[in-house]
């Protein structure tokens, strides 16, 4: 059944993805407002996942995996109905509300699996994950092409409802408790600063990178999350223990998810954008949202693959090589994105080889950090562990957008020159995550791990 919470879960994150180019059409939004329906729902992910993840720990990981659902349900209702883009920005941001469903559904898995079958029940769950996103790609081109651009909302909203009632009928609740207090106001400051940090990133073109206006918002952006790192290093019970940023291996892992945040999803974002763009700009497909999906179906079906064969071969290998050759994976794939993006095999052959990467590292990742975690602490590590990521992942959407925006245009299309940059960029975050990837446990460090709790 935590299997088919993953599903859900991959299945909310990626069909939006491909039809970015109709909902553009669809709200009548420019570019960088389109991006807000990606970052959006990151950005208050990032604040939900360790809220909801404490309120886990406190009152039952299984009625938060409900809240959860209920948020995303609502927010997909509210995209639904409206045509206007704010609104739909704002549904997205409730939708984030439930991505706390991850971490919740990782550390139910840990309450609830021997230690020595958790870097395999793991990675079944990554596995699940990217099954979900692998039926988006197709389903998004599905809806997009014989419904409407709104269509993938409300399946959404169906499935969401669906999965609640599978997970009250099937899913026993953990047994684990702790009794902490919630840290509210790390999280207002944690969420206002990263919106701060986002709004510059997205609209330094527009508005000039050193005019007053932005420097002023990132100067708002530092004060409030330097305050957010005060808050948390005075409150009894922080929102985000900042310990395990700074104790080992959870330091390690959270870096690694860092550069691996802000550079492996890179594809999901520009691949659309290329195959949606009309033939007469030189790179561009022209193709349909359905079109789009199939492109990034092998993407899926990839990191299934990595999640499923990183699980079994981890304890074998250590976290520290299978992350490593990942990472090598990822800047050989997206150098040769750099160079070939204007086929259709090109964009799958690499956006694939991306994907395998991913379902590789995720479970490598979650496994360090779930294996090395107390029982009282598993949800709020890895809801540390996923603010890392999903942060960078925020940051890393944004940059790209920018980054295509800056690049102007070459006649009445988007400049080629903007998809190269880009995919370089994400091939220099590989880098960063193979150099970061050293400082993981190897093949001998997994094989004296405790048990689970033991730390």
């Amino acid at each position: 059944m935590l299997g088919l919470g993953a599903v859900d879960l991959g299945l909310e994150l990626s069909i939006v993805l491909p039809a970015l180019p109709a909902l553009a059409v669809h709200y009548n939004a420019s570019l960088i407002a389109v991006a807000w329906l990606a970052t959006g729902f990151l950005l208050a992910s990032v604040v939900a996942v360790p809220l909801v993840g404490r309120l886990g720990d406190l009152f039952g990981k299984r009625l938060m995996i409900l809240g959860s659902l209920g948020a995303f349900a609502i927010g997909s209702l509210m995209c639904a109905l409206t045509d206007w883009i704010g609104l739909a920005i704002a549904g997205r941001i409730v939708q984030g509300l439930g991505a706390a469903v991850a971490p919740l559904t990782y550390a139910l898995v840990r309450d609830t699996v021997e230690p020595a079958l958790l870097p395999r029940a793991i990675g079944i769950v990554v596995g699940a994950a990217s099954t979900g996103g692998t039926l988006g790609f197709l389903l998004s081109g599905v809806l997009v092409d014989h419904f409407s651009a709104g269509a993938v909302f409300w399946l959404l909203f169906a499935i969401a409802l669906v999965v609640a009632v599978a997970t009250v009928a099937l899913v026993p609740e953990s047994p684990v408790r702790a009794r902490v207090p919630i840290d509210v106001g790390g999280a207002v400051l944690l969420g206002f600063g990263l919106v701060m940090l986002l709004l510059g990133i997205s609209k330094g073109s527009a508005w000039g990178w050193l005019s007053v206006e932005i420097l002023g918002i990132f100067a708002a952006s530092v004060l409030l999350l330097s305050s957010f790192v005060l808050v948390e290093r005075r409150v009894r019970q922080p929102l985000v223990d900042l310990g395990l940023f700074v104790t080992r291996p959870f330091a390690d892992a959270n870096l690694c998810a860092a550069f691996f945040g802000y550079s492996f999803f890179l594809t999901l974002l520009l691949v659309p954008q290329i195959a949606a763009s009309p033939t007469p700009s030189g790179y561009g497909l022209g193709y349909s949202t359905l079109g789009i999906g199939l492109i990034l179906l092998p993407t899926g079906i990839a990191a299934l693959v990595g999640g499923w064969a990183g699980g079994r071969i981890m304890d074998r290998v250590g976290p520290r090589a299978l992350v490593a050759a990942a990472s090598v994976l990822g800047i050989a794939a997206y150098v040769f994105l750099t160079l070939f993006h204007d086929t259709a095999v090109a964009l799958t052959a690499g956006s694939a080889a991306v994907g395998l990467a991913i379902g590789s590292i995720m479970t490598s990742i979650f496994s360090v950090v779930a294996r090395d975690a107390s029982t009282d602490k598993t949800a709020i590590a890895l809801a540390v562990n996923s603010i890392a990521r999903t942060t960078t992942v925020a940051v890393g959407a944004q940059v790209t957008f920018a980054i295509l925006t800056d690049a102007g245009l070459a006649g009445e299309f988007r400049a080629e020159a903007g998809y190269t940059r880009a995919f370089l960029m994400g091939a220099v975050g590989a880098g960063f995550a193979l150099l970061a990837s050293a400082l993981l446990p190897g093949r001998a460090s997994t094989r004296h791990w405790p048990p689970c709790g033991a730390i």
